[in-house]
């Protein structure tokens, strides 16, 4: 099995990730991307464990959680 690392910026459905200004210890999957005419995508964050919130955040907000071996 190989790994790679992928751009911050290339983000997909499912992914888990982090918010920059919530900090470290609030997880969420992504479940759906909006990208609208002349706006930055936006992308539609279900929280994980406990939480039972959804939240929509920038792209540019959000860390990959996978990537950085954290789950």
């Amino acid at each position: 099995m190989r790994l790679k690392l992928v751009p911050a910026s290339r983000f997909a459905c499912g992914d888990l990730v982090t918010v920059r200004s919530l900090g470290e210890s609030k997880h969420f999957c992504i479940i759906a991307i909006r990208r609208e005419e002349n706006q930055e995508p936006t992308a539609v964050l279900k929280a994980l464990f406990n939480e039972t919130y959804i939240i929509e955040q920038p792209l540019t907000e959000l860390k990959s959680l996978l990537i950085r071996g954290r789950l």
